[in-house]
């Protein structure tokens, strides 16, 4: 039944999509993937920890239909990724979820159909032979096109062979062939049921403590003492120096930041990223670390778990540094996509920040933290695949005061559906255009408004030229209104 459901499925997979955009058949195709995945497993009702898959799956899937974002596509198939893994599969984190469902896609020791089959034993025997000479053909044919590319007398003394093979494929689609291998792959990975899991926390949200034998308690206290003095070293001097690191921030630009002349904003906000990521996999790995068994439990840690509260006390002060940073940035080049996704992270530092505070202040392990962490991240994608944030980048860009300094390039990597706001304010880009022309440096691509509506009829010819191709499986309102207003201009 499984393979039957597989195979429909595959079939379904090829109609909807072959040449098509997204729209109504991505959203239909995961529907009726779920349902499937219910309906053999016989399990309507809802399980425990599967709401948030629920929710994320209407979020963005209602982002599809409304804005086909980027970000909502990614977000739709990537909460499918998990929701199947977690339907297959035990009780896990969000992230063990979507881990455990994409590395499917790669798992070829099982059989090629989700479900074994139970043939006579010679179609068994050549259904293990078929996959067991995937791998090896593949790995002749790389060579074969290697020796052919690198030697010309084998390449001539192949001729007559790939000549035949050429004659043979003439009319053959590959573009179908590798469509439809991938859609098989993807398929067959929300089907399998998972007999180990790679990536697997410790069950549980709590630390446990361990007592040693007799022979080993006297040694065991000394060595837990030794770790806490060792620990408590490590806080103190890691907290003198990120407190020199915030001192400087706070005296430097939280308070009257005046940006100089040669100032660089751009390495400004990404080296702050990238100190803050760094900072917290720093601050997780050594209170994962010191913290992990008997030093939760260890009398008079007072003084260590308040120096390691300090310490992610003082990250967050960091954070709050790059968050301003990005203000800033905002503030003189505009809003893009790569400024929201710092926004974005630097919540989910905030996050786990405090998922280590609790971790420390109530003896949590590591688990705890990933699971919660992960449950964010995939509520917060959701969410944001509902805010229609190309409309909102432009309206911003459009309206910002620093004329000379919006990436007026950046209209046209955005999506369609912006495209009639862009016609309709062509007179404020052809000021923004003509005030970059007093910048000691021009780093924008299109130097007058001619130009640059150009660039914009062609990406309208495009998108019509594409949006007639397609049937009414790949329709969405976003792209159905762009199209109306487009056909007008």
């Amino acid at each position: 039944m499984r393979n039957a459901t597989f195979l429909f499925l595959w079939l379904l997979y090829y109609l909807l999509f072959w040449e098509e955009g997204t729209g109504i058949n991505l959203v239909l195709f995961g529907l009726l993937v779920s349902l499937s995945s219910k309906a053999l497993q016989k399990q309507w009702k809802l399980r425990q920890g599967e709401w948030p898959y629920i929710l994320s799956f209407f979020a963005t899937a209602y982002a599809v239909m409304a804005y086909n974002s980027a970000l909502g596509i990614f977000a739709f198939c990537i909460i499918n990724f998990s929701y199947q893994s977690f339907l297959w599969g035990p009780k896990l984190s969000v992230l063990e979820h979507f881990s455990h469902g994409f590395i499917r896609i790669f798992n070829f020791q099982k059989a090629l159909l989700p479900e074994p089959a139970y043939g006579p034993p010679s179609g068994r025997r050549a259904f293990a032979v078929l996959r067991l000479s995937i791998l090896p053909l593949v790995i002749f044919g790389l060579f074969f096109a290697l020796f052919r590319a690198g030697n010309p007398m084998f390449k001539e003394w192949t001729n007559d062979f790939t000549g035949l093979f050429t004659q043979l494929f003439e009319d053959f689609s590959w573009g179908l062939f590798w469509f439809m291998l991938l859609g098989f792959f993807i398929l067959r990975s929300f089907f399998l049921r998972n007999k180990s899991w790679p990536l697997s926390f410790q069950p549980g949200d709590f630390i446990q403590r361990k007592p040693g034998s007799k022979k080993q308690k006297s040694f065991s206290s000394l060595a837990l003492k030794r770790e806490y003095r060792m620990a408590l070293l490590v806080f103190l001097s890691l907290n003198i120096l990120l407190l020199i690191v915030n001192v400087i921030d706070i005296r430097w630009y939280w308070f009257g930041f005046d940006m100089p002349s040669y100032f660089s904003l751009k390495e400004f906000l990404h080296e702050g990223v990238a100190y803050l990521i760094a900072s917290l996999i720093l601050a997780a790995a050594v209170v994962f670390y010191f913290f992990r068994r008997n030093l939760n439990f260890y009398p008079g840690n007072k003084s260590l778990k308040l120096l390691a509260q300090i310490w992610l006390i003082q990250n967050a002060v960091l954070s709050i540094s790059v968050l301003l940073r990005t203000k800033y940035y905002i503030d003189f080049h505009g809003l893009a996509y790569g400024r929201i996704l710092v926004l974005s992270i630097l919540s989910i530092v905030l996050v786990g920040l405090f998922l280590l505070n609790r971790k420390l202040s109530e003896a949590r392990n590591y688990s705890y933290v990933f699971r919660h962490v992960s449950l964010y991240s995939l509520l917060l994608i959701a969410g944001l695949s509902l805010w229609d944030m190309d409309s909102t980048i432009v309206r911003h860009n459009l309206s910002h005061g620093r004329i000379n300094e919006i990436d007026v390039d950046n209209y046209l990597r955005l999506n369609s559906r912006v495209l009639p706001i862009i016609y309709a304010n062509l007179d404020r880009i052809e000021e923004q255009i003509n005030a970059h022309q007093s910048n000691d440096v021009r780093w924008i691509q299109y130097y007058d408004i001619e130009e640059f509506s150009r660039a914009l009829d062609t990406r309208k010819e495009v998108f019509l030229k594409g949006e007639a191709k397609q049937s009414s499986w790949s329709w969405n309102w976003a792209d159905a209104k762009s199209r109306k207003s487009l056909a007008s201009l």
